[in-house]
């Protein structure tokens, strides 16, 4: 199988192409039987959903590697990585990602769904939010990529720095660090 994934943008095909299809969902994390005292308790539970619900909560979250979307475990972080730093993208590239950006939509409001409603450890809870704080990062990260006015921007200062030499970069860094500035 993974010799016939090309791109992450081949992914996106496919997940297109497998989106017709009906998947029986599996979940994710599995939730065994908790004794009382592990279980996330409701004012937990609120604190976590209301972070889910602020602005720029997903600013300096992980993406997640693996996330299962459409029945297919996917590295996501790898996909929105290559898809920001391809040199251009066309019509069909915008819509593939207007795609997938539906897909993981519908990954966030799953994961939020299960912290509001499922019996969860705090270890589960925090693992479901950082997931959908991830996902939602993600999906910030390619919405950008699909305005065209701040596309343009991107590419446009995509390679500012690209002439910088390297051994002046480390020399200021090292200055910076000695002078705590």
């Amino acid at each position: 199988m993974i010799g016939l994934i090309r791109s992450p943008l081949h992914v996106l095909t496919l997940l297109k192409y497998l989106k017709t299809y009906k998947f029986n969902h599996e979940k994710v994390i599995t939730v065994g039987q908790m004794e009382e005292n592990n279980e996330i308790s409701e004012q937990e539970r609120q604190r976590l959903l209301n972070r889910l619900h602020k602005s720029l909560f997903w600013v300096g979250e992980a993406i997640p590697r693996k996330v299962r979307i459409e029945g297919n475990d996917v590295d996501l972080h790898e996909i929105v990585w290559e898809i920001v730093n391809r040199p251009k993208l066309d019509e069909k590239d915008i819509d593939d990602i207007d795609l997938f950006l539906e897909m993981l939509c519908e990954k966030e409001k799953e994961y939020e769904e299960r912290l509001e409603t499922e019996p969860l450890s705090c270890e589960q809870a925090k693992v479901l939010f950082d997931k959908a704080a991830g996902v939602r990062r993600a999906m910030m990260d390619l919405k950008e990529l699909t305005t065209p006015s701040k596309r343009k921007a991107i590419f446009k200062d995509r390679h500012i720095c690209k002439d910088v030499d390297t051994e002046k970069w480390d020399e200021l860094s090292e200055t910076i660090k000695k002078n705590g500035c």
